[in-house]
């Protein structure tokens, strides 16, 4: 009876010793499989790069930044260009200049737009049929004695820097002389953009209705810029601006939204040193292309 008892103990003490064995094993297991979890997580970015391409998995971002800077080498103009991709929400820039602010020109009345929009919201009033008018000339047919009225009215060419500060757009003055040498940045205006165009926490639904119907109704003879290479049937919204410069060059830019089945983003391309106005508008014209066509894909 002892021997017997003896060895069940021994078998007790193995099994037990087996137990221990396995829990240790889960346990390690448990360890690197975490360990390495971690490892893969923080390398993502490098493991994409490397495996994308021969996933057939496309990145825009490097692929749309290595067709801009192909058109862009070897410009003596100034550019700087920038996008929203809503659909992969990923913002893309390029710039290539030897300016980091950018005279807005025209471009600039949306932010007027915007502004006057937000003063009403903040107000809890609707704009009247004077303001209506005014704005509506302002932005389909970029009347310039529209924008002054209506800046006048909100009290003075600074007026927009308030928007500005709202949005966050840090590299962004209105020219208290001159409204049409106000300065910004292409990234700058997407995030004008987006707060338009996409969900915003500044202006209400109804304002950004507002804006993107008129941006959508611009004069057939200032359709050009950002819309080039997008099909008949895309929603498109846009304003441009145009300047002559103090050496005998062109300021040109042209900010919008594009939408189709398969693409949603915003777009703001600004230059400047334009050997004349449409040098500018057919460079901003190639960008806007090879946009398109690299989001397609």
């Amino acid at each position: 009876m002892k021997n017997k008892n003896q060895r069940g103990l021994r078998q007790n003490n193995q099994n037990a010793k087996i137990v221990k064995s396995k829990r240790l094993a889960m346990l390690i297991v448990g360890i690197v499989t975490i360990a390495l979890g971690a490892l893969l997580w923080t390398q993502r970015e490098k493991i994409v790069d490397t495996v994308a391409p021969k996933l057939g998995i496309i990145n825009h971002e490097k692929n749309l930044k290595q067709s801009w800077q192909k058109t862009l080498k070897g410009q003596r103009v100034n550019v700087d260009v920038a996008i929203y991709d809503n659909k992969k929400q990923k913002l893309i820039t390029t710039r290539h200049s030897q300016t980091n602010k950018f005279i807005t020109a025209s471009a600039v009345k949306v932010s007027v737009l915007g502004e006057l929009l937000l003063e009403h919201e903040h107000s809890q009033t609707d704009l009247n049929d004077n303001e209506k008018e005014l704005a509506n000339s302002m932005i389909t047919a970029s009347d310039n004695d529209a924008t002054t009225n209506l800046l006048y009215q909100m009290g003075g060419y600074q007026a927009p820097d308030n928007l500005f500060e709202k949005l966050d757009m840090n590299d962004s003055q209105m020219n208290s002389a001159a409204w049409g040498y106000s300065t910004t940045t292409a990234p700058d205006q997407i995030k004008l953009l987006r707060h338009i165009f996409y969900k915003s926490d500044v202006l209400s639904r109804d304002s950004q209705r507002y804006v993107q119907s008129l941006m959508s109704q611009i004069d057939d003879d200032q359709a050009w810029g950002v819309s080039a290479g997008v099909p008949e049937n895309a929603e498109v919204s846009l304003k441009n601006g145009w300047l002559p410069d103090d050496d005998d060059g062109w300021m040109v830019n042209s900010l919008g939204h594009i939408k189709t089945k398969k693409v949603d983003y915003v777009i703001a391309v600004l230059t400047n040193g334009d050997v004349s106005e449409q040098s500018g508008i057919d460079l901003i014209e190639k960008l806007s292309r090879q946009t398109y066509q690299e989001l397609i894909k």
